[in-house]
């Protein structure tokens, strides 16, 4: 995904933002963020603290979109 490596290189950072993986998979931050809480997707984890926290490794959900 052309898209991927693009944002990584865009923030410097070994994430994806929750919008930026919704946008690239064609569903909802909403919809990603619930999916994350639920522990549904491999490629990353939601911890809650006083807020909801996400972590989405860039490796793992390529793997998971098929690129």
């Amino acid at each position: 995904m052309d898209q991927i490596n693009k944002m990584r290189d865009k923030n410097s950072s070994s994430r994806l933002s929750v919008p930026e993986a919704a946008a690239i998979m064609g569903v909802t931050p909403q919809f990603l963020r619930l999916g994350l809480q639920q522990g549904k997707f491999p490629f990353g984890v939601a911890v809650r603290m006083k807020r909801w926290a996400y972590f989405i490794r860039p490796d793992e959900f390529r793997k998971y979109v098929g690129s």
